[in-house]
């Protein structure tokens, strides 16, 4: 089991003010970083930004790129089918595409038994994600279906999606390349906004990053408790943190 990163703590008071406008009422953290090598990460401070939780369907960015990189799935477009299927099941299958972006688990449970927990440890804890703990159901991995699973903090996850879009996880340039490229993005003025959100049990996140004027930063909202704590609740206050903190414009 890998250990935590070290947390930073809030660097600005422009973060700091950000993050107060934004998640007030809830208990939350967000975790920010500059794309470039040699950049530290930035976080709210607050006690959550110390929790290793699960991620739930953010792991489908990994969970993406290992299934690329092993040849599980040949490409984001490339159609998947349960086995064995059940009644309801789409006849063609569903594209590792299109089950990221529109939430269809069970693709990722089949992908996931096919990848198997031995790969999955291995790659884990070479992209050092998290604690990196493979253990329980393979398909269930990240859902927080077990206290002691899967699990990572707002900086652990900042780190490993910097670390996705330099292009340096020990996988091929072509699975992180083709991983970037299915999270959804928005167009909000002169900048892209790519979010993937996801909740399960105690924790809700929004996780991406926003490109304006050839920058990139990478970016981590968590929500560990308070009324209304959702994936869409998260999306929607980690949409006023990057206006607030002037990472990009108000959306259209």
């Amino acid at each position: 089991m890998l250990a935590a990163v070290p947390l930073a703590r809030a660097q600005t008071p422009d973060l700091q003010a950000a993050f107060s406008k934004a998640f007030a009422g809830v208990e939350a953290c967000i975790a920010i970083r500059d794309v470039a090598a040699g950049t530290a990460p930035a976080s709210s401070g607050e006690p959550t930004c110390e929790r290793r939780l699960p991620p739930c369907a953010t792991f489908d960015i990994p969970a993406s790129v290992i299934a690329l990189d092993r040849g599980v799935v040949p490409d984001a477009g490339a159609r998947v089918k349960r086995n064995p299927p059940i009644e309801g099941d789409p006849p063609d299958g569903v594209s590792l595409r299109d089950a990221f972006r529109n939430g269809a688990a069970w693709v990722y449970e089949e992908v996931s038994r096919r990848i198997g927990s031995d790969a999955f440890a291995k790659a884990l804890a070479a992209m050092r994600y998290g604690n990196a703990d493979s253990g329980g159901p393979v398909e269930r991995l990240g859902r927080g279906d077990r206290p002691d699973g899967l699990a990572l903090n707002p900086v652990e996850q900042v780190e490993f999606l910097a670390r996705l879009k330099r292009g340096e996880l020990p996988t091929s340039a072509e699975s992180q390349a083709r991983t970037v490229e299915i999270v959804p993005t928005e167009r909000w003025g002169e900048a892209t906004v790519a979010i993937k959100s996801g909740a399960c049990d105690g924790a809700a996140w929004s996780v991406g990053w926003v490109e304006r004027d050839g920058r990139s930063t990478v970016f981590a909202a968590l929500e560990s408790g308070g009324e209304g704590m959702s994936a869409d609740d998260a999306v929607k206050r980690a949409k006023r943190f990057i206006v607030e903190a002037g990472l990009a414009p108000p959306p259209p």
